[in-house]
């Protein structure tokens, strides 16, 4: 679920919003294309390192739930496995903040194109009652 909403969702919606800014603001392109560069690899590299540290404390605390002594016990708590999994946290963490870090440079070069560009004047005819 993560993958797909950081990963599918979240990157059409700002490669989306990359092809329409620079059109609202009468723009050839955004006002920065290296920090649309530098957006995306930082969104790649925390979507990669957030999924990656979700899957692998999934896979260990599944293996820990699932391991049991000779007797038929549980070899570990639930809060042991909880304790064990907090260095993926922290990884899940910071991948979470590279990804955020990558939304800010978004909306700083969103920012910048809005001051430099000037908005479009779109005008809808009006619809003839005669010809409708």
């Amino acid at each position: 679920m993560h993958s797909g909403a950081l990963g599918w969702v979240g990157l059409v919606s700002m490669g989306s919003m990359y092809y329409l800014i620079p059109r609202l603001f009468n723009q050839k392109k955004m006002y920065s294309v290296k920090a649309v560069e530098l957006h995306f690899w930082l969104a790649t590299i925390g979507i990669v390192l957030y999924i990656a540290a979700m899957w692998i404390a999934g896979v260990m605390q599944g293996l820990m739930w699932r391991s049991i002594n000779t007797d038929g016990s549980l070899t570990y708590t639930f809060v042991e496995s909880v304790k064990a999994t907090f260095p993926f946290y922290a990884i899940r963490l910071l991948g979470g903040l590279i990804f955020l870090t990558g939304a800010l440079v978004m909306l700083w070069n969103v920012i910048m194109t809005a001051v430099k560009g000037q908005v479009v004047d779109v005008r809808i005819p009006a619809v003839n009652a005669a010809h409708a």
